[in-house]
């Protein structure tokens, strides 16, 4: 499923992200991250394209109004009310899971670079918890697209009682 951003979404993704930036004084190096090896501006970009998977995340389920939060962090879901959107900018890349993660949710991987994103599919945080999943080294799970599943399946599947409480479905 292919979903491309405006130019006004774009904006409102880099402005979000830079508060959201403001608000943990974060920086390229924060503890919190992987990719520590990146200036100010390639972690604001960073911050901004995974703002831009929630907001593709939300025009998948027609919401149109949707506003990312600034300080919610892993307290509450990034859409509705236990979806927890994944980025990376890698085409085939990875799913992956920290300890932070609530095991309530339903992680989706979201790919690809503003404007355009494409929603690789789903798991749910504690299935995607598996030992085969797990990669010592990063100390987190990484999930492959093959052990996703497509992101028409959610609604069907008994994960799909939180569509309900997805806005505008």
């Amino acid at each position: 499923m292919i979903i491309k951003l405006s130019r006004n979404d774009e904006i409102r993704a880099h402005v979000t992200a830079m508060a959201r930036i403001r608000e943990i004084e974060g920086s390229p190096d924060h503890h919190s991250r992987h990719n520590k090896a990146i200036n100010f501006h390639e972690y604001v970009s960073e911050v901004a394209e995974s703002i831009g998977a929630e907001m593709a995340m939300a025009r998948y389920f027609g919401d149109h109004d949707f506003r990312p939060t600034i300080n919610t962090f892993k307290q509450e879901a990034d859409y509705g009310s236990n979806i927890e959107v994944k980025w990376t900018k890698y085409e085939s890349g990875s799913l992956i899971l920290g300890n932070t993660d609530r095991d309530s949710d339903i992680a989706v991987l979201i790919v690809g670079r503003s404007p355009v994103y494409r929603i690789a599919g789903w798991i749910p945080v504690v299935m995607g918890r598996r030992d085969r999943y797990y990669l010592a080294k990063q100390r987190s799970w990484w999930i492959g697209q093959s052990n996703l599943q497509s992101i028409e399946t959610l609604k069907r599947s008994s994960y799909g009682e939180m569509a309900s409480k997805v806005p505008n479905l």
